[in-house]
């Protein structure tokens, strides 16, 4: 078509923009500016499009085919690594393309782009296209911290669409691996309860912290949870993400607090993992703890392996590629989750991309190509 977009030329474009957050109640000027771009890019492809207030942004446009179909992914990034001094510059080094976001999730959204400019008769009868903001961060608006997926189905609660793919990094290798659902998480923090005492008479206190380590020791004892697909494997044990605790050198510390987080495979029930986290902290000999456990808690989910949507995605990938991929579930959090638990839509993960969130993030530049390629197949008529 004489209006194809090159998806590399796209990409270093979306790369420039600093889709990150600087301060937590103000939408940074980047994301702002990236959101505008990806409107106009759905404008100029005949899609009608909306954005709302964290700059989210819904594009619709009608075929004449069957079912509606979603395609989602988010614009912003995690801040650039401490010493990348020129992430926001991208680079083009024999096959790979480097730069903030490129892996995760920008490749994946210029590969949309180029796909969407490319395709004449749509399948679908109707195609949804969304990049969200506020995934890798969030935001604190009108007194409420909000991330971006759950602040547009809160605003528009009658959403639906049949099935949709969520754009994240899913290249395990060379290859192309197809998640069906991803980990949700259980966040939880624990207090210590001591006596504060001058240092140079500790036995008139009672150390919040060396009671902390017991804590520690006790979660770490609990079983991590396990989850098998096909051949992938995931094991998912309790982490301690933060510690904090006393006031100065010369004092015994009469608090300390950790905060934690387990992470959620599907199938598996959080309030179990509280009461078992719960009964570890009650045994803990001689120390006064104080737990709380986080709401809302976020689930995990997976999809049954024969939705129309996996064979679909299956499909194109071994049509366009040559190989079936892999199946596996996300094991971190994406935006699938909320499209699944909050508007009932069946999504399946897939990628460009094979890491994020790191100094140096680069993407193949034949991942992003065969990415393109895998998305035409999905959305033409066959």
């Amino acid at each position: 078509m004489n209006n194809s977009v090159n998806p590399v030329r796209v990409l270093e474009k979306l790369i420039a923009f600093p889709t990150y957050q600087v301060t937590p109640d103000k939408i940074a000027e980047g994301m702002k500016g990236c959101s505008s771009y990806l409107s106009t890019c759905l404008e100029q492809l005949g899609f009608s499009v909306k954005t709302d207030e964290l700059c989210n942004v819904t594009a619709e446009r009608e075929f004449d085919g069957e079912d509606s179909f979603l395609i989602n992914s988010h614009f912003d990034t995690v801040p650039p690594a401490r010493g990348w001094e020129d992430a926001l510059n991208p680079r083009l080094n024999d096959d790979k393309l480097y730069g903030l976001g490129s892996s995760d999730p920008k490749g994946g959204i210029a590969a949309t782009i180029s796909a969407l400019s490319q395709v004449e008769n749509c399948r679908f009868a109707r195609l949804i296209v969304q990049f969200v903001n506020y995934e890798d961060n969030a935001i604190m608006y009108r007194g409420k911290r909000w991330l971006g997926m759950p602040y547009f189905l809160s605003r528009n609660p009658k959403f639906n669409v049949d099935y949709g793919i969520n754009v994240e990094p899913t290249v395990v290798g060379d290859k192309l691996a197809l998640s069906i659902g991803c980990t949700g998480r259980l966040a939880f923090s624990v207090r210590t309860l001591g006596k504060e005492a001058h240092s140079s008479t500790p036995k008139e206190g009672k150390n919040a912290i060396y009671d902390m380590m017991k804590v520690m020791a006790a979660l770490r004892q609990i079983p991590p949870g396990k989850y098998k697909i096909d051949d992938f494997e995931g094991e998912m044990p309790i982490n301690v993400a933060t510690i904090e605790g006393g006031r100065a050198i010369n004092i015994v510390p009469e608090e300390c607090k950790i905060t934690c987080e387990r992470r959620l495979f599907p199938g598996e029930d959080h309030k179990e993992i509280e009461n078992t986290i719960s009964s570890a902290l009650e045994n803990v000999e001689k120390a006064k703890i104080d737990c709380s456990f986080n709401r809302p808690v976020q689930l995990p989910y997976a999809i049954n392996r024969d939705e129309e949507v996996v064979s679909l995605v299956e499909n194109a990938i071994s049509d366009t590629l040559g190989y079936t991929p892999s199946i596996r579930i996300e094991l971190g959090r994406t935006d699938s989750t909320y499209l699944y638990h909050n508007a009932g839509i069946k999504t399946v993960i897939v990628g460009p991309g094979h890491t994020g969130h790191v100094k140096d993030e680069f993407i193949y530049i034949d991942r992003l190509l065969e990415f393109t390629k895998v998305l035409e197949n999905i959305l033409e008529t066959r």
